[in-house]
This record gives C-alpha cells, structure tokens and sequence, in this order.
C-alpha cells in the first residue's frame, strides 16, 4: 500500500534503473490508491493536522499521505461494519445484537491506521533514543576537532543511516533555506516527539544564546543520555518481577501443583489410605 519513496521515484525517473512491469497485482494496487484517495478528499481539517503530524512521526513523509490514511480509516469503517453485519446473520443472532457487533468492528476499523502508526511512531521513537547518545557523542567529537555546529552535522549523517540521520538532514535543510536554528532543532523535537532530542535541542538553544562552548554541551548532553537510559533500564529491571507474577500464578505454580500432589493422591489412592479416611 505504501508507494516508493522520493529517491526511488527519481532513479526510475531518470532511467538509471529500469521500470517495472505492470502486473495484476499492481493493477489492483492503483485501483485501490485511486478509491483510497477518493475517499480521502472527505477529510476534515483538523484530521488532516493529525495524520499528518502522525506520518511525520511514524517517519512516513513522501510514503503516505493524510488523504490516503483518512481513506483507510473509512475502508475499514464500511468494511468491518457489514463483516460484522454477516457475520452476526451466520450466528443467528438478533438484530440489536448484530447492530452492535457491527459498529464495534466497525469502530476497530476506522481505528486500526491510527493505532498502527502511533506503533510505528512508538518504534521509531524507541531506535532515536537508542542512538541518539553515539551521535551527540560524534558530534562532540567534531566539533572539538574545530568543525562548526552544522558541518559536524552534515558530516555525521552523511554516515549515520537511520531516523535519526533523516531528521537532522532536514534539519540542515531548513536551516540553508533561512530558519533560524533554534526552531528548526524544536522542530525536530516536535516531529519526532521524542523527550531527549527535545532537551538536546534546548539545550545547545540556549548555549548558541548564551555562548557557551558546543563541545562541552554535546559532551554532557551525551553522558547525560546515557545516564538517562541507563536509570531506564533499571527501571525496566524493578518492574519485571511485577511482569513476571501472572506467568508464574497461571503457568507455573498449577505445574509445580499438580507435579507434588497427583503423585501423592495416587499413592495414597493404590494404598486405600483414601477409603480409610473416607474419601
């Protein structure tokens, strides 16, 4: 369902690789693109803002569109709600019943695009704070090496794939293009909705202010996210015991019952103890 990204548009474009065939499968595809976004021009303002923060977050842009996202959502709406509908007349059950399974998964259906990119919001989220204390930690690195701020930027991405790589290339953009710095680090901050790029970011906001040296921000930025993912998974490790208490009352603990007394009843049954006690 998700189209290509920009660069692989371009390549194809300028016939540095060869065009693919059309196939049944992509015929299908298109025919779907096309009633998806149909449906899509239908979209209200506000829910446009909303998907399209989303995408931004879900690092979609150029992949998908609100338009296309709004068109899912109504897909599954009118979809799920006659599956339910039938599926309600299979069961033989009555009609205030089937009503209500029907707008229920319909209700799942129009649901279910937001849900999956607030998990792919999530997971990307998740892989920035993983690598975002190697890049400030880079980052320092070239700066205190006499690189400036943007430079070291450009040069780091240049080999750092990844999310991370993306949002402070476009960061650059919007700074070549005439944004003043300091919103363009917030804006990534916001794109990505990430507590740590946001505190990276008004951190060297403030020393660009202040003129305080970078290097010397980056170097406690970076031990300061490490510490920062460190009490994270301390607190992750306090919280498995918790985790592991229902796995272990509805798994283990009738195993470990059954293993002691079935083979005590049985003895006790092949001895006659049990009739003499009366049982």
């Amino acid at each position: 369902m998700l189209r290509r990204n920009p660069l692989e548009r371009l390549v194809e474009v300028e016939n540095l690789k060869p065009a693919r065939q059309i196939t049944s499968k992509r015929r299908a595809t298109s025919l779907l693109l096309r009633l998806v976004r149909t449906l899509g021009r239908f979209v209200p303002t506000h829910s446009r803002s909303r998907l399209r923060m989303m995408i931004h977050r879900a690092g979609l842009v150029g992949r998908l569109r609100p338009e296309e996202v709004f068109g899912l959502k109504l897909i599954g709406l009118v979809t799920l709600f006659f599956a339910g509908f039938y599926l309600g007349t299979v069961l033989k059950i009555g009609l205030l019943q089937k009503l209500v399974l029907a707008l229920l998964l319909g209700v799942a259906g129009f649901t279910v695009p937001d849900f999956w990119l607030s998990q792919q919001a999530r997971k990307r989220c998740r892989l920035i704070s993983r690598h975002l204390p190697d890049f400030v930690d880079l980052l320092a690195t070239c700066v205190e090496a006499g690189l400036g701020l943007d430079a070291a930027i450009d040069r780091i991405t240049r080999r750092f794939p990844g999310p991370l790589a993306e949002e402070f290339q476009r960061y650059l953009w919007e700074v070549q293009i005439g944004r003043p710095r300091n919103l363009a680090l917030m804006g990534i901050a916001e794109r990505t909705n990430c507590e740590d790029i946001r505190i990276l970011a008004a951190s060297l906001a403030q020393a660009e202010l202040f003129g305080i040296p970078i290097a010397n921000v980056l170097r406690a930025q970076a031990e300061a996210l490490r510490e920062r993912r460190f009490q994270q998974a301390r607190e992750r490790a306090r919280r498995a015991p918790l985790l592991m208490l229902p796995a272990l009352a509805f798994c283990f603990c009738p195993v470990i019952f059954l293993l002691l007394f079935v083979p005590l009843y049985l003895r006790a049954r092949q001895s006659g103890l049990l009739q003499f006690l009366g049982f």
